[in-house]
């Protein structure tokens, strides 16, 4: 059993079978067909930035367990609710991937803000909870099966506290405070979207657990960009080997070849590493 055995873990399982059902084996190899996953994205600036869903797909595509169709719905600064109403993102939606077949995995990402706002404040937990829960329930209307991951995103660069940065002081009094606040608001309006849609499948992703990880435990790995709030290419890559566990599990992070061309294969190796050594933070996510 993979070391990143979850609670969740037969989700992921029951997903990658249902792939492998097509004809194909869930854990081919990159010699061998392996089984199509069609990945559709709702986020913003965090999702857009160095093309995450392009490396989410190439990160998988070079592990071998899966032959993955991305799609994206990617506008600046909307939260959920904004992309339960938007016209162009629900078209593509419903129309599906590019061989026409429904998504099968849809990821979300919330507003940074309202990520942490959420934990704290009530109309920021109903926002989020409302956005989340009609994304699910469309998706589910398209594929019952379709499995969903929450994209939980980092914290700001301390630096933006010191500067006394209004967004970042909105997400809480310190960054330790930021960043446990978004664990706590993602893990919740899981929970209570699974209240309303309990047949759903519903995975948070724990970019922003393991950004904090890798940050405390390797201070000169750069994650951030130089505004303080988005990802450099390095940090962008780890969400990327993060999502690509929550879909696949260990083997997609193990067996991953790709890496972006500037960056330097020991930092990935590092982080890579980190990301295997610590499966709790993937247990953990939605508690």
């Amino acid at each position: 059993m993979s070391p990143f055995t979850l609670l969740s873990w037969s989700r992921r399982r029951l997903l990658l079978a249902g792939l492998a059902a097509c004809g194909c084996h869930a854990h081919a190899r990159a010699a061998d067909e392996a089984p199509h996953a069609r990945i559709l994205f709702f986020g913003n600036s965090y999702t857009a930035f160095n093309r995450l869903p392009g490396m989410v797909g190439e990160l998988l595509l070079s592990s071998g367990m899966l032959s993955p169709h991305i799609g994206s719905s990617l506008q600046g600064s909307y939260s959920l609710e904004r992309h339960s109403t938007n016209t162009e993102g629900l078209e593509l939606l419903k129309k599906g991937a590019d061989d026409g077949k429904p998504w099968d995995i849809v990821v979300v990402q919330e507003q940074s803000v309202i990520s942490a706002a959420a934990a704290v404040d009530a109309d920021a937990r109903q926002l989020m909870e409302n956005g989340l829960s009609k994304l699910v329930k469309l998706a589910r209307e398209q594929n019952p099966k379709a499995l969903i991951i929450v994209f939980q995103v980092w914290s700001r660069h301390e630096k933006l506290w010191k500067e006394k940065d209004a967004d970042a002081l909105l997400t809480g009094a310190s960054p330790a405070e930021a960043r446990a606040r978004i664990h706590v608001a993602n893990a919740k309006a899981v929970k209570a979207v699974l209240e309303k849609e309990p047949g759903a499948q519903i995975l948070v992703s724990p970019v922003g657990d393991f950004w904090w990880l890798v940050h405390d435990l390797y201070p000169a790995l750069s994650l951030y960009a130089e505004d303080g709030t988005h990802a450099d290419v390095l940090g962008t890559l780890l969400a990327a080997y993060v999502i690509a566990g929550t879909i696949a599990g260990r083997d997609a992070v193990e067996h991953a070849t790709w890496m972006p061309p500037d960056c330097p294969s020991t930092q990935v190796e590092r982080m890579r590493k980190m990301v295997l050594d610590h499966p709790e933070v993937f247990k953990s996510a939605d508690k």
